[in-house]
């Protein structure tokens, strides 16, 4: 596995994805602890890390962490802030 890196994306695209992802039953939430926490560790995500680096980017909003696994370019996880309209992919290229 490659070094995981974290790019920016563009928040208003990740919120459509993830509304089509969410229509098809391709979207991970947190909240969904078993189907997150498969997720996590088939990808080897580190969670808390992306979970920081959020803290950190976002200024005003709660940290919110999802995947998408549709078999489509936006498969992945992300951490956004709908107040702040702000949002990351966790990349890893290996």
């Amino acid at each position: 596995m490659g070094q995981p890196r974290i790019v920016d994306v563009d928040y208003y695209v990740l919120i459509e994805e993830m509304k089509r992802a969410s229509d098809t039953r391709c979207l991970i939430e947190k909240k969904d602890k078993e189907r997150w926490k498969n997720y996590i560790a088939e990808n080897e995500i580190r969670e808390a890390s992306l979970e920081a680096f959020g803290k950190v980017k976002f200024s005003q909003g709660k940290v919110k962490l999802v995947a998408i696994s549709s078999g489509s370019s936006w498969d992945g996880c992300y951490a956004y802030s709908t107040d702040d309209e702000v949002a990351l992919k966790y990349v890893c290229e290996g």
